[in-house]
């Protein structure tokens, strides 16, 4: 029994997880090179999009003016899109990096501009949205 108990802290099925986030539920692909971590928070922000969720929009943005207002403007201006399916295309990965997300039916693509969450970390694949109109 006690072994069996243990199974679970070397799980690595993240499809809950997944399906609590709103990560599952995206129709995605993509193009160019994504890293696991721009990758990660690319299906996060498509999915607080899809969920209309401007608070979480805001949490995943780097701390940098108005987040929440600029949440706001994002899903209202991006909101019904993110209900269909979304190519993105991945610039080559840098310090930071940018994503062109094409939403099908949608004449304009939004770029995702991706910051690095710890710039003193050369390696840290993990990334902040800079949330802004322009």
């Amino acid at each position: 029994m006690l072994l069996l108990s243990g199974c679970d802290a070397l799980s690595t099925d993240k499809a809950e997880r997944r399906w609590k986030d709103g990560t599952a539920n995206i129709e995605l692909s993509v193009t160019g090179r994504p890293t696991p971590g721009s990758l990660s928070i690319t299906e996060h922000v498509l999915a607080r999009l899809k969920a209309r969720d401007v608070d979480g929009l805001a949490e995943l943005a780097a701390k940098d003016g108005d987040t929440r207002g600029a949440a706001k403007r994002w899903v209202a201006r991006w909101g019904d899109a993110a209900q269909r399916p979304v190519t993105a295309d991945f610039a080559e990965p840098e310090k930071g990096t940018s994503v062109d997300l094409r939403f099908v039916g949608e004449r304009s693509a939004l770029t995702l501009l991706l910051v690095p969450k710890n710039e003193d970390e050369p390696y840290d694949d993990e990334f902040a949205l800079l949330l802004r109109d322009d």
